[in-house]
């Protein structure tokens, strides 16, 4: 279910600088706002008070230094005003499924193509 106070705003959570960016530039010119967060700390930070960022969707990396991606969905799970927001899964890991366990949502392996992103946000953005 869309949530809808998202207004198409997207939160890309990953270490990787050039993912990031690629990201951001390439949802904002389709229209998306979008943050970004290097770890799950920071993306911690922007959805909590006093930032209150209220993303569609948050594009997770798995790997992350700081706050990694299964221990940020387990403190977002534990937050009954962030878990109802949407996780997609974007990792590089050979192991997507088996590290992934425990993470209800959408799994994309890098390299996505942008497509299949567009896809994934049709459904979770209005």
């Amino acid at each position: 279910m869309t949530d809808p106070d998202c207004q198409r705003t997207v939160l890309v959570v990953d270490d990787d600088a050039s993912i990031r960016e690629s990201l951001a530039d390439l949802l904002g010119d389709e229209g998306y706002r979008v943050q970004t967060a290097t770890n799950g700390a920071e993306a911690l930070s922007l959805l909590r008070p006093p930032a209150r960022l209220r993303p569609c969707v948050i594009l997770l990396d798995l790997m992350m230094p700081v706050m990694n991606g299964q221990e940020f969905y387990a403190e977002q799970q534990r937050d009954p005003a962030l878990a109802t927001i949407p996780i997609v899964v974007i990792s590089a890991d050979k192991n997507l499924a088996a590290k992934a366990t425990g993470i209800s949502g959408e799994f994309l392996p890098k390299p996505v193509r942008l497509e299949t992103v567009l896809g994934v946000l049709g459904r979770h953005c209005v």
